[in-house]
């Protein structure tokens, strides 16, 4: 099991992004998750040429920011509950080229189903 969000949750997340294809554009996301169990994690996603890397920390590459709290992040992870949803609804908030992420949404969109081939690997959401 893996912690969720944590580094090594990170590292699985980008493995399973390995055998899947992910669409072709290019766009590095910063995501900021507030109120977890250890305070405050951010995270970048990027995705070049049909490949995604997850790293902790923070990119100032990223052409967007998305800020949400814990609960939020697990509802999304559990598939609870859509991150185009959260973000329709104010739970999650976006900073940044908004038109370059909404160019993106469907390269974007496919990560949710590699988030889901690591759930079952996932501990503490």
């Amino acid at each position: 099991m893996f912690p969720f969000l944590s580094a090594s949750w990170l590292e699985q997340l980008t493995t399973a992004a390995g055998g899947h294809e992910i669409g072709p554009q290019a766009v590095v996301v910063q995501r900021v998750v507030t109120d977890g169990p250890a305070g405050e994690i951010a995270f970048v996603l990027e995705v070049d040429e049909g490949h995604v890397r997850a790293t902790p920390g923070r990119d100032p590459r990223a052409v967007v920011t998305l800020t949400e709290a814990w609960d939020t992040a697990v509802r999304i992870h559990r598939g609870e509950l859509t991150a185009h949803d959260a973000i329709r609804s104010g739970l999650v908030k976006v900073r940044g080229d908004v038109r370059r992420l909404v160019d993106a949404a469907a390269t974007v969109g496919s990560l949710d189903r590699v988030a889901a081939l690591v759930r079952e690997r996932t501990a503490g959401a």
